[in-house]
């Protein structure tokens, strides 16, 4: 009984590692859907041990039925190296780029929550709509001004500014001063809004940063996502062009940096992922564009950052997810050969077999990669 019992159980894991590789690689039906294939591709370690675990399985019930044991355990095992394929490649490529990643905080849990709670304040109520910003200092006192990093959120309108805090604090802690930055989340044919809050809060941050121990002139701005688009967008535009929301002065930022993050909306840009076009996702996210722009190709191009790139353009660091559901890769190569053709001082890295929002896991292979380039590039373009 215990052998039969051994090799149901090993059937079981088959069952729920296929179930894994499904969600990973296929057509999401709904959010959900995708947001279970995130979570299973970000802790793809998880579905590798229950593979392990129903080979070993497979072994101890063989003495009961030998050619099932056979077959379960082989099912097994090729499901084990399938499901190793992500993180063995996400490590080696980190390698590769000199990216410290380890084991050792893998399991370290997700990044929504902190250990201590943010300052929030009121930045501007533009259309008499309150946007808030948060505000994460170090845990010990500075000796003097510190540089300043301003995040822009992805996501929707109903998320919250600081969506991801433990990246604030473990920002904060290294020695900076960073504000996470509300905005009005695309009204209705008015695309650019977005992009006059982030300027309006950039102002109102250099004219406040010092009193909350920041350096007003070594200021990067960050953002993920739609809030990566808009980040790059506010700092490519000229001064004169997409005014803030507010009346602030305009800020040149010391550098920029974004991570899945379109830059190109027009229909010269490379098509949705075979697995975004195969979703019902495609349909609504083609809806929202139509909302935000109007359908008007013109501002299609305003506001795609691979159309602003100058040779004004800051330092720039794009992260691309390289299994990203919303983002072909060849999007931000094209957004870096033209700040190549510009001569703007840029790097970019594409993570293998990152989701988008990979950076939800605080301890995954991805976002440890991810936090070695941003360390660096911080480093250079702030100290």
């Amino acid at each position: 009984m215990v052998r039969f019992v051994c090799l149901l159980l090993s059937g079981l894991a088959v069952l729920a590692v296929a179930a894994a590789a499904a969600v990973v690689l296929l057509p999401p039906p709904s959010w959900d859907f995708w947001q279970y294939g995130l979570l299973v591709l970000e802790f793809a370690l998880v579905p590798a041990a229950v593979a392990a675990l129903g080979t070993l399985l497979a072994l101890a019930g063989r003495a009961a039925r030998p050619r099932a044991a056979a077959v379960l355990a082989a099912v097994n095992a090729v499901a084990l190296a399938a499901a190793l394929v992500p993180p063995a490649t996400t490590w080696l490529a980190a390698r590769q780029a000199g990216a410290p990643v380890s084991l050792g905080g893998y399991a370290d849990g997700l990044a929504t929550s902190a250990d201590r709670e943010p300052l929030t304040l009121v930045y501007a109520s533009p259309g008499g709509e309150d946007l808030e910003m948060d505000v994460w200092r170090p845990r010990e006192p500075a000796d003097g001004p510190l540089p300043v990093v301003v995040n822009v959120h992805g996501g929707a309108e109903d998320l919250p500014q600081s969506l991801l805090p433990r990246w604030d604090t473990w920002l904060a802690d290294r020695g900076h001063v960073v504000f996470e930055v509300d905005y009005r989340f695309f009204p209705d044919g008015d695309g650019t809004a977005a992009v006059a809050d982030v300027r309006c809060a950039l102002g109102r941050i250099r004219e406040d940063a010092a009193g909350y121990g920041g350096d007003p002139d070594r200021i990067v701005l960050t953002g993920q996502s739609a809030g990566g688009l808009l980040a790059l967008l506010a700092a490519y535009t000229p001064a004169g062009d997409i005014p803030p929301s507010c009346p602030v002065e305009h800020v040149p930022v010391a550098a920029v940096a974004a991570w899945y993050s379109v830059a190109d909306g027009t229909a010269d840009a490379p098509p949705y992922p075979w697995r975004l076009r195969g979703s019902p996702l495609s349909a609504q996210l083609d809806q929202e564009g139509e909302r935000m722009t109007d359908g008007d190709p013109e501002v299609y191009a305003a506001m795609s950052p691979l159309h602003r790139v100058s040779p004004d353009a800051p330092p720039t660091l794009l992260i691309t997810a390289g299994h990203d559901l919303f983002l072909d890769p060849g999007d931000n190569r094209r957004l870096a050969a033209r700040l190549a053709e510009a001569g703007v001082e840029h790097r970019l890295v594409e993570i293998p077999w990152a989701e988008h929002m990979f950076d939800l896991n605080w301890g995954g292979l991805a976002s440890q990669w991810a936090r070695h380039e941003l360390s660096v590039f911080l480093d250079r373009h702030t100290g």
